[in-house]
């Protein structure tokens, strides 16, 4: 995804008009809707982390979505530079077998259409992820800068990549 290693990764797990989300257990931002993601192992690959990272935290198998990059998070917290995330949308071929929602070992998985996963309203969503839904969806590569304060994002821009 870039030439860059960065040690997180994030993926919107999309069926049609809906992703499928966790509700966060654990910090950061436990209670809140977010997409599916975690640490890149070493040796690991950004699609090889993200694909792991869908197995372990959903149960769905690569073989029942298209992965496509979708750019980089640059991550700051105060204007610090905390790190970048890989960013992903997978796309299912068709909905899970599974029963939704499930509770899984990270959190409760369930989904929702994106247009309530965006509204501006929705206090249940983490702030960053719901603002990249939509251009992250687009089919565009881009890197999106976000800072909190508090754990309150303060600045959010979107640049396309290189």
């Amino acid at each position: 995804m870039s030439t860059m290693t960065y040690k997180y990764t994030l993926a919107l797990i999309r069926y049609q008009e809906q992703l499928l989300v966790l509700n966060r257990l654990k910090p950061p931002y436990p209670g809140q809707w977010n997409g599916i993601g975690g640490k890149v192992e070493p040796g690991e690959t950004a699609v090889t982390a993200t694909k792991r990272e869908i197995a372990e935290e959903t149960g769905i198998a690569a073989s029942d979505y298209q992965l496509a990059p979708a750019g980089v998070i640059d991550w700051f917290i105060d204007g610090r530079y905390i790190n970048n995330i890989y960013l992903a949308v997978a796309k299912l071929d068709r909905l899970p077998q599974t029963a939704y929602p499930q509770q899984m070992r990270e959190g409760l998985l369930n989904f929702f259409p994106i247009d309530w996963l965006t509204r501006e309203d929705n206090l249940g969503v983490v702030p960053d992820f719901k603002r990249l839904i939509t251009p992250a969806l687009s089919g565009k590569k881009q890197c999106y800068i976000t800072n909190f304060k508090d754990e309150q994002l303060i600045d959010f821009w979107v640049k396309p990549l290189a």
